[in-house]
């Protein structure tokens, strides 16, 4: 039997980026395989719980799901015992200064990298394991981290194959008026790059330079950037021509103007995986995306490859892919037959497997323990959450425990912000309610 811990606090909830969404969906699949084969309880904490000694001691093995790139695991959850942690994109260190957006940023970030090199050549043997998404990822971290191979697994992150899918030509027409309307946008054909707040990893100057040099030529397309990019508009003097920055957008408005689109172009100067371009490929829209790094090794023939410092390559597969539609529609057909290849249930047995590795001979009440980890993992949904932090906790930070396990299924089960932790803890939070009111009407 095995008790797992799973550290599932990177901000807000609300924020997609890419550390929520793999914690998201890590838990969720694997907290599935917890219902149907009864061997293993997981549970979601805070990644500063870690080192408390009641969940050191409590559990066989902790999870990171996503470190966040180079830096190492935090002093205090390196008191857990058998300690699994992921890194998706080490570009600080690969690239330097070159995916920082200010000489300022840079400087100021320069020696804590090198006092994280510093920690993981010292300490790495306080990991017990890492895993990676693809191939160059596990070459990067031999090379600049200095971590052993044999500490290092590959394993690939998924895709809602659910939410990203293709969709019909006359479904694309009305849909893509539909959501340009709400972003207040005319109705025209668009590329789409979809940014982050690290805007100089992405790219993006280059990007929006080759992109004006193709219309020139003719091309009738926009360009929609979406991401935290306001700093865009500042480091620009003038409007940027058929280029429309809309921010932060919401999953289902990501996925609707994702379908809609031509091609994605990520010609990103470094990607540790490229969760976008993977969920291009599944709604079968082309990706245009970097020669160097891990998007080959993701994309397969699923896109257009550039050299991304060539603003010239960039241009030109601009041009080739908005117009040939025969071209879109070959490369769009490989990627989404490729996109199969990839599935979070997969990544979860993965992750799975790897922690069995330290299963222990302990033997304890499955019911028992399952409880324990729902009602720290709602805990942690509820500490982790300011709108429910604000709603279920007391000033004297006493937890409403009824009240948020009401919430939970009238509620949390259709809050996209936190349903992936509720939904697999369905049955056991009707059976909560069921007990809870049973034991009020009986003292009445």
């Amino acid at each position: 039997m095995l008790r797992i811990n799973m550290s599932i606090d990177y901000g807000s909830f609300a924020q997609a980026t890419s550390l929520n969404l793999i914690t998201r969906k890590l838990y969720f699949e694997m907290a599935k395989k917890m219902n149907d084969s009864k061997s293993f309880t997981i549970s979601a904490t805070l990644l500063q719980d870690s080192g408390l000694g009641d969940v050191n001691r409590h559990y066989d093995c902790t999870i990171v799901p996503n470190m966040g790139g180079y830096k190492f695991p935090l002093e205090s959850s390196l008191h857990s015992k058998n300690l699994i942690v992921g890194i998706v994109g080490i570009d600080e260190v690969v690239l330097g200064r070159e995916v920082y957006k200010s000489e300022t940023d840079w400087k100021r970030n320069e020696p804590i990298i090198k006092n994280e090199l510093k920690k993981w050549e010292e300490d790495v043997e306080k990991v017990s394991h890492i895993h990676v998404s693809n191939t160059p990822e596990k070459n990067q971290l031999i090379e600049y981290l200095k971590i052993p191979e044999q500490k290092i697994s590959i394993i690939p992150y998924g895709v809602d194959h659910d939410l990203f899918r293709p969709i019909s030509d006359n479904t694309k027409i009305k849909q893509r008026e539909t959501i340009l309307k709400k972003y207040k946008l005319d109705n025209f054909p668009y590329l789409i790059h979809i940014s982050e707040a690290n805007w100089a990893r992405k790219n993006i100057f280059r990007l929006i330079d080759a992109f004006q040099m193709a219309k020139k030529t003719g091309v009738p397309h926009k360009l929609i950037i979406v991401g935290k990019n306001d700093e865009i508009v500042h480091k620009r003097a003038k409007p940027i021509p058929d280029v429309h920055l809309l921010g932060f957008v919401p999953e289902p408005d990501l996925i609707s103007l994702l379908q809609c689109a031509d091609a994605l172009v990520n010609p990103s100067l470094h990607e540790g995986f490229g969760l976008p371009m993977l969920e291009a490929m599944a709604c079968q829209v082309p990706v245009i995306t970097s020669n160097v790094y891990s998007p080959p090794a993701v994309v397969g023939d699923g896109g257009l490859f550039v050299d991304p410092r060539d603003i010239d390559d960039i241009c030109e597969k601009i041009i080739e892919i908005t117009k040939n539609e025969n071209l879109r529609l070959e490369i769009g057909k490989k990627g989404l037959e490729r996109s199969y290849n990839f599935s979070w249930e997969v990544t979860a047995r993965k992750i799975l497997e790897l922690c069995q590795k330290f299963e222990t001979d302990n033997k304890f009440n499955f019911e028992e323990e399952y409880d324990k980890s729902a009602k720290r993992t709602l805990t942690t949904v509820c500490l982790n959450n300011n709108k429910l932090k604000r709603k279920f906790l007391s000033e004297v930070v006493q937890l409403d425990f009824n009240e948020l396990i009401e919430w939970s299924l009238d509620n949390g089960l259709n809050d996209p912000e936190v349903s992936d932790y509720i939904i697999p803890l369905k049955n056991w939070l009707e059976k909560n309610r069921k007990e809870m009111k049973l034991e009020i009407s009986t003292s009445d």
